[in-house]
């Protein structure tokens, strides 16, 4: 079943005494949009919604994909996250939910983005790297696939 996410309102949880909250929306300066879900044994499940792609149509149609990942116990995680594009390129993050003074949570991540090589000869330029800050977000429009 699909059911469409669009301007949803959610609450923006502050720090509770557990620390990171990881579960909601996140937004970067580019407008993509993580919809993360915490569950157990530390496992991170979502969707991700990219602004930008480094070639058209690389992240298919709907610029969305499933996002799978793993997170650290502690107040202030560290986290990795992949997701697989439609055009066969994988994107990963690692980082770290941190605490801002007021009780604001961001996700501070350095990415990878691969994409297929058509030879060795290319391999060179296959992969790129970066990094974003993710900001919670009280609404966001994402298709999730629930299953």
């Amino acid at each position: 079943v699909d059911c469409v996410l669009c301007c949803f309102p959610l609450k923006v949880s502050v720090v509770s005494a557990g620390g990171c909250n990881m579960t909601g929306f996140w937004r970067n300066d580019l407008g993509s949009v993580f919809y993360l879900s915490e569950a157990r044994n530390f496992r991170l499940n979502g969707q991700y919604l990219t602004a930008v792609e480094a070639a058209r149509e690389e992240a298919g149609p709907e610029k969305q994909a499933q996002v799978i990942g793993i997170r650290s116990n502690g107040k202030e995680p560290t986290f990795s996250m992949s997701t697989a594009w439609a055009g066969g390129s994988i994107t990963s993050w690692v980082g770290q939910c941190l605490i801002l003074e007021g009780g604001q949570q961001v996700l501070k991540t350095t990415w990878l983005l691969r994409s297929p090589a058509t030879s060795l000869q290319e391999d060179w330029k296959a992969t790129r790297i970066g990094q974003d800050t993710f900001h919670q977000t009280n609404e966001a429009t994402l298709k999730v696939n629930h299953h």
